[in-house]
């Protein structure tokens, strides 16, 4: 049986809001204005894509569908790359093309091979996964990027080496490039490593209190989780081999003020 709150159910968890709120002017955190405006925008920015969802659900249109993927996919590499600490030019290409294999080729595997949902469109699959997916590739590219940058400037020295002896630049900076991966990778294997023991996801918790059976949720979960790793790892490996050559200048040389 699913439990559906009413907005006056809903207006009740402000009670959570205001202990925060409470521990934050009594711990001196100065954190009460971030976290008013941070809460403002999760119920308005929720409540929006929910309607909208709602509308795409209604949709039996694939190119609309595909289109809508392909939006929220835009809007992933470049607030991926709004987290990066140092900006640097000529990221975005690599950072879309990399959410965006990696996105594709999961859902492709998912809702084909495991699912097998018919039509490949369904929008009430499509669009959840695919949020669900890309939202990971984005974290995952996002980190990819900070680590890259911060591996080619502490390895430059190195780097600049390797191009003295005729090593072209992605044989130069290519242990910067397999740390920038091995690192978006660390929060995905950190909860595969203990999902279900310490803590249950979030959609297997939604999943039981709509009533789904235990097992089934978890063969779901199974599903979402292996979804990530794929996403992840695809999504960071093809950001960090297109990403290199932003470091470097038409001569292969290192871009030393891009790193200052």
């Amino acid at each position: 049986m699913i439990i559906d709150p009413g907005f006056d159910d809903l207006a009740m968890t402000m009670i959570l809001f205001a202990m925060v709120i409470l521990l934050s002017i009594r711990e001196g955190l100065n954190i009460e204005r971030s976290l008013a405006i941070a809460t403002l925008r999760t119920v308005v920015q929720l409540f929006f894509i929910g309607y909208v969802i709602k509308g795409l659900f209604a949709v039996d249109a694939w190119y609309i569908i595909v289109g809508a993927l392909l939006l929220m996919m835009t809007y992933a590499a470049k607030a991926g790359l709004g987290r990066m600490k140092k900006q640097v030019p000529g990221l975005f290409l690599p950072m879309w093309v990399g959410v965006v294999t990696g996105s594709i080729f999961t859902i492709a595997v998912v809702t084909g091979v495991t699912l097998k949902i018919d039509p490949w469109y369904r929008p009430d699959v499509l669009i959840p996964l695919g949020g669900m997916i890309l939202g990971n590739a984005m974290n995952g590219g996002s980190i990819a990027a900070d680590r890259l940058y911060s591996e080619i400037r502490g390895s430059k020295d190195q780097i600049e080496t390797y191009l003295m002896l005729g090593r072209d630049y992605r044989h130069a900076a290519k242990e910067a490039r397999r740390e920038a991966v091995r690192a978006a990778l660390i929060p995905t294997i950190n909860a595969m490593m203990t999902v279900g023991l310490v803590h249950l996801p979030g959609m297997m918790v939604g999943q039981l209190l709509g009533g789904v059976d235990p097992v089934v949720a978890a063969k779901y979960q199974i599903i979402i989780m292996l979804m990530v790793a794929s996403s992840v790892t695809v999504a960071s490996s093809v950001f960090t081999a297109m990403a290199l050559k932003s470091y470097f200048t038409k001569n292969q040389m290192l871009n030393l003020k891009l790193l200052d």
